[in-house]
């Protein structure tokens, strides 16, 4: 009665309100669409959308629908996991979701073991915000994240893989604060009140990394000034080397971007640090293979 592609083109069409986004969406024209729904909602035997008014939206049945598919397919997807491990790690997949720089700076590293000790299982990596990947888990997307640590959440279980620091970047054609050499700190550092009063590139405000400046800027009672708005860190580094102003980035990314145009700076106290965690959801059963994955993780000194 339900395949995936059924639930495909529902779940897109309640998504978008509209026949022709989601036929475009989906790639296919209007009235395969809208023949394929009618077919679906003749085989149940009631509408699953209201089409009154323009938009398009879900009945009751719909959201019964949806809900449903949601459940037997992620029965589905345990039945395969189980399967999985019955040939021993020997061939599969593994679909991993995580930060851009993230994918650019530690993926590498992880795939590089785990390639050396199950040959037979690729990774599948996706990339997305904080944002993106939470909404990815809520919706099966990925067996694992690595990203920072949510709240508190009793959807999902997570271990710790490493404490990120926040380093500062500045237009190396600025001029540079005071800073010093600590030992066991691998950038120089600074005091946190040079950020004060100064223009920063930021981030939206969704974004995990937008929340962290604000809260430490009311914390210590400091005000940036917004120079430019982006939503992704390359853009924002890119910002920091054309000049426009300084940014709050997570480490690592001095590592992918060079040093030519872009000075990093520690901050000397607070040391500031985000928690980077393995996560993944707690009502479904975690692949033998996702579980290798997990522990090659956290094995890695990083």
């Amino acid at each position: 009665m339900m395949n995936m592609k059924q639930l495909k083109y529902v779940q897109v069409l309640a998504q978008e309100g509209s026949f022709s986004r989601a036929a475009e969406e989906l790639n296919i024209s209007q009235p395969s669409l809208s023949q394929y729904i009618k077919k679906i909602e003749s085989q149940i035997g009631m509408p699953l959308f209201d089409r009154s008014g323009g938009d398009v939206r879900l009945t009751d049945a719909g959201q019964i629908y949806v809900e449903t598919g949601k459940k037997i397919l992620d029965l589905e997807q345990q039945m395969k996991v189980r399967f999985s491990d019955i040939a021993a790690l020997k061939r599969g997949s593994i679909s991993v979701g995580t930060a851009p720089f993230r994918s650019a700076d530690m993926m590498p590293i992880i795939a590089k073991r785990f390639q050396s000790l199950y040959p037979g299982i690729h990774l599948v990596v996706r990339e997305g915000t904080t944002a993106e990947l939470m909404e990815g888990m809520e919706h099966g997307q990925y067996d694992l994240c690595l990203t920072v640590k949510p709240p508190e959440n009793d959807r999902y279980d997570c271990e710790k893989i490493m404490d990120e620091e926040l380093v500062l970047a500045i237009p190396a054609a600025d001029p540079q604060p005071a800073h010093e050499q600590i030992p066991g700190r691998r950038l120089p550092c600074v005091n946190i009140r040079v950020m004060d009063g100064k223009a920063f590139v930021m981030l939206t405000e969704a974004q995990f990394m937008q929340q962290q400046l604000e809260k430490i800027c009311r914390k210590h009672r400091m005000k940036v000034e917004k120079a430019a708005v982006v939503k992704s860190l390359d853009a924002q580094i890119g910002m920091v080397r054309a000049g426009v102003g300084m940014a709050l980035v997570p480490e690592g990314i001095e590592r992918l971007s060079g040093k030519d145009d872009v000075c990093f700076y520690s901050i000397r106290e607070p040391l500031l640090t985000r928690e980077v965690v393995v996560l993944w959801r707690r009502d479904r059963e975690l692949s033998q293979a996702a579980i290798a994955l997990k522990d090659v993780m956290k094995q890695i000194e990083w």
